[in-house]
């Protein structure tokens, strides 16, 4: 198989068995922090996105894509946040073990929203970016991995169904 696009040799497999090659791939990456800037309306109003100094993976792949198209600053006062849809799932699914259902506490909306670790990885990888991987939730992510092999999109689900709430 090849990218449903160029038909150059694929870095990443949808769970429709669309194949991306590494250039629609970022492409598509891009699209998706911007979709989502749209989407919950996270455009600064000085258009300048201040973003918590970190040297984790998330913030240097949100930082370099945001320069393509806006003023950033890294600051001890940021006005968004670095989280991916993983750490969303992640969280959400913790608060219901514990039994907390109120959404503003778990809900999360970051410019990465819709991007999973695997995603930003791979990004990362492909654009040479260097970062500390975050840290996961062992009891949870081990749970999450046995259930992917049965729903590779868990994630979304997970954060979709907690927004039905």
């Amino acid at each position: 198989m090849s990218c449903k696009s160029c038909k150059e040799k694929p870095v990443w497999k949808f769970t429709n068995k669309v194949q991306l090659c590494k250039n629609c791939f970022c492409d598509y990456f891009e699209k998706k922090i911007f979709a989502a800037i749209r989407k919950f309306n996270l455009m600064p109003a000085d258009r300048i996105f201040k973003i918590k100094k970190d040297k984790d993976l998330n913030t240097n792949v949100l930082v370099q894509v945001l320069k393509s198209k806006f003023q950033v600053e890294l600051s001890d006062k940021p006005n968004i946040k670095s989280e991916n849809l993983s750490q969303i799932a992640e969280n959400v699914f913790s608060e219901v073990l514990k039994g907390n259902f109120n959404k503003s506490k778990s809900k999360i909306i970051s410019p990465l929203y819709y991007l999973s670790n695997n995603e930003i990885k791979i990004y990362a990888n492909l654009k040479k970016i260097k970062g500390k991987s975050r840290r996961e939730n062992k009891k949870i992510n081990s749970l999450f991995k046995k259930f992917t092999e049965k729903n590779l999109d868990l994630e979304h689900n997970i954060v979709n169904a907690f927004n039905q709430i």
